[in-house]
């Protein structure tokens, strides 16, 4: 499998966790009492998953072969680290304001995240993935993969989403 569809099925499950910040928004806005725990789960997902997990597998391997294949690729690679660090500051918006007990700022800041990071799996999904396709030999795709296997993911992540979106969507569906 080849280093792009490994990311992309990371996206799948980054995006089911945004489906879920939604709907959690959704009952902020409304004034509803945020749940600590869920939250809490969704940012613990959304550091050591979405983060630590995903992106840094981009930042750590992907990124440095990109620049080795083609350093034309620098401005496209700037504007995802840039995007990466936004999210960053937005989940640490996510923490502060369920901490401060903050319903209306955790809707923003939950909302501002989602679109965020819709935006920048569109982009990656259909633009930089065809630039990583068309520049990565198959010698450096394999050594991307390889990079890639080194992480590994707590599977109680995905338990603890799967149990969330059970709760969350299951109402809206």
């Amino acid at each position: 499998m080849k280093c792009t569809e490994l990311l992309t099925q990371d996206h799948k499950v980054i995006l089911q966790c945004l489906h879920v910040l939604e709907q959690v928004a959704v009952g902020a806005e409304k004034g509803e009492p945020l749940e600590h725990e869920d939250v809490t789960t969704l940012l613990r997902f959304l550091r050591e998953f979405a983060d630590e997990h995903h992106q840094v597998k981009e930042e750590s391997a992907l990124f440095p072969e990109l620049r080795r294949a083609s350093a034309a690729q620098e401005g496209p690679l700037r504007q995802m680290l840039f995007e990466h660090d936004q999210e960053r500051s937005l989940v640490e918006g996510l923490e502060d304001s369920l901490f401060a007990k903050k319903g209306a700022d955790f809707a923003l800041f939950a909302n501002r995240l989602t679109a965020l990071i819709r935006n920048h799996i569109y982009k990656e999904d259909n633009i930089l993935f065809d630039i990583v396709d068309r520049s990565l030999s198959p010698e450096q795709d394999e050594k991307v993969v390889a990079e890639f296997n080194k992480f590994q993911i707590n599977p109680s992540f995905l338990a603890d989403l799967r149990r969330l979106e059970w709760k969350y969507l299951r109402k809206v569906a």
